[in-house]
């Protein structure tokens, strides 16, 4: 297989948002400036932990704002983890999925909710291959699991809903407006994991949250996942 190309995907978010209790206020561009700085030595230590890595090479942190789609083949193997006190953010292309292959998300997701019951978790894929295919994976303690997956359907379990009323909020809570939860495909699911994740779950305009960097290597069965999204024959 050749990889000296572009990949397919002309965008994407591969990421895993974990928020422990208490969760912050929902951030806004006046206030994502309060969250702590972020922490160089935990985002180290999660690193390590993945089992989508097998060895760590870290660079200089970056801004978050910094952090861009993969677009070459050398591109996916770079991992970024922020921490800004009780919120971490994993971004690692080996979440990525194309409906067909891998699951990389499901298991590592899985694994943080195991470890991290107490937390909100939310497990993000969105790949761009002219058509968008999304997964969305969303615990929040107290309430059922959310999952959603699928091209312009999306096939949901779960009650979202729901579990934005056990974050203390809902459909009817200010800045939800226009969600609408009675169709899933008419669902806007960036605002909707937005509120979830208390206004990080993309970076915002000016911010100053900075990430960690790493270079890493895979295990042979994630290096095979992802050149099969990233590079299909």
């Amino acid at each position: 297989m050749s990889l000296d190309r572009a990949t397919r995907c002309r965008h994407s978010i591969t990421q895993i948002t974990r928020l422990h209790p208490p969760a912050p206020a929902h951030c806004t561009h006046r206030t994502i400036g309060e969250l702590p700085a972020h922490d160089p030595a935990r985002a180290r230590a999660i690193v390590r932990e993945l089992p989508t890595v097998a060895g760590v090479a870290e660079l200089a942190p970056v801004p978050r704002l910094d952090v861009r789609s993969p677009t070459t083949f050398d591109d996916l193997d770079y991992v970024t983890v922020g921490c800004w006190g009780g919120v971490v953010q994993i971004t690692d292309p080996a979440f990525g999925e194309d409906g067909i292959t891998s699951g990389n998300l499901d298991a590592v997701f899985e694994g943080q909710v195991k470890a991290h019951p107490d937390a909100r978790i939310i497990g993000a894929c969105e790949m761009d291959f002219s058509l968008t295919y999304g997964k969305y994976l969303v615990h929040v303690p107290g309430a059922p699991g959310v999952s959603a997956d699928g091209w312009d359907e999306m096939t949901v379990s779960g009650d979202p809903a729901e579990a934005l009323r056990a974050c203390g909020t809902g459909p009817e809570g200010p800045g939800a407006e226009g969600l609408d939860f009675a169709d899933p495909d008419a669902l806007n699911w960036g605002e909707y994991l937005d509120r979830i994740a208390c206004g990080l779950y993309i970076p915002l305009a000016d911010e100053t949250l900075m990430v960690s960097v790493f270079k890493v290597s895979r295990p042979e069965d994630t290096q095979e996942n992802i050149e099969e999204v990233w590079y299909p024959e």
